[in-house]
């Protein structure tokens, strides 16, 4: 049910966070996070039935929520996010992307062009195309707000996530341009770097032991947690950040200034082609 002593930092704006259909998952978090915090929310995902799962599970806790379903990069979708938003709450104010995910895990030695392309697109044109949608249909009116998941990928050098790493550094380009872009329209635009996070995606690092061996070997000694994730995304959207765009904002336990590689992937499955989406 509602929190009723949660802070109300959302109430009466409404929320678009796309990429919402696991839990645990940054996007199902963010989500809930927000709609317990006032707002109302679209969530979206690519499947269905877990879209359908999670916006049942999120109704039942007394929130303000209604999915949309398709693949947010394809043509027509964010018209829809947008559309139902004006529809069923009349207007938007804020904006999370976090769909994102790696279709290839391998060496760039092996990566075809497909792949990188593919990879690219996947990470960069989803949240391209809904904030563009956004903005043309009133984001500006308000003073909005926007926060892209990113990834730690780019900070580190795994060879086998060479395609992701670069997709990820191309979505802090365009989150640090499009900053400089609809800043005079009074939006903001941020981004916010997870490291290892305890999502549906993850399951297999974590799973077995309840995360003690992943956490032991970051710096505060755990592993981050959806919530983590989502606390950050509250508070770049909010009033409180009223003066914060452009930023990159790592939330990942302290691995951004630790040594070595980053993968959310099990140490059996490097190396292999033919990696997937991280669910948010």
């Amino acid at each position: 049910m509602v929190d009723k002593g949660m802070a109300r930092r959302f109430e009466g704006k409404v929320a678009i966070v796309a990429g919402a259909s696991t839990d645990p998952g940054i996007g199902t978090a963010t989500a809930r996070r927000l709609a317990r915090e006032g707002a109302s929310v679209v969530i979206n995902a690519r499947r269905t039935d877990r879209l359908e799962a999670t916006t049942q599970a999120l109704v039942g806790e007394g929130l303000a929520v209604v999915g949309v379903a398709g693949a947010s990069g394809e043509d027509g979708v964010a018209a829809r996010l947008v559309e139902t938003a004006l529809d069923r709450f009349g207007r938007v104010d804020h904006l999370v992307n976090a769909v994102g995910g790696a279709p290839f895990v391998g060496s760039a030695l092996t990566m075809g062009r497909d792949d990188l392309l593919d990879t690219l697109a996947l990470n960069t044109w989803p949240t391209m195309s809904l904030i563009q949608e956004a903005v043309a249909h009133g984001l500006a009116d308000g003073g909005g707000s926007v926060v892209n998941i990113s990834s730690g990928s780019p900070a580190k050098t795994t060879p086998v996530m060479a395609a992701y790493a670069a997709a990820k550094s191309a979505l802090n380009a365009l989150t640090r341009t499009l900053a400089n872009d609809l800043g005079p329209l009074g939006v903001r635009v941020n981004a916010v770097s997870p490291g290892l996070t305890r999502t549906e995606a993850t399951r297999p690092m974590w799973e077995g032991d309840d995360g003690a061996a992943a956490g032991s070997n970051l710096l505060l000694g755990r592993m981050t947690e959806p919530d983590d994730i989502a606390s950050a995304v509250a508070f770049l959207l909010s009033d409180e950040a009223a003066s914060i765009t452009g930023v990159l904002l790592d939330v990942d336990a302290g691995n951004h200034v630790s040594a070595g590689s980053w993968s959310p992937f099990r140490a059996d499955a490097l190396g292999k082609p033919g990696g997937g989406r991280l669910p948010s």
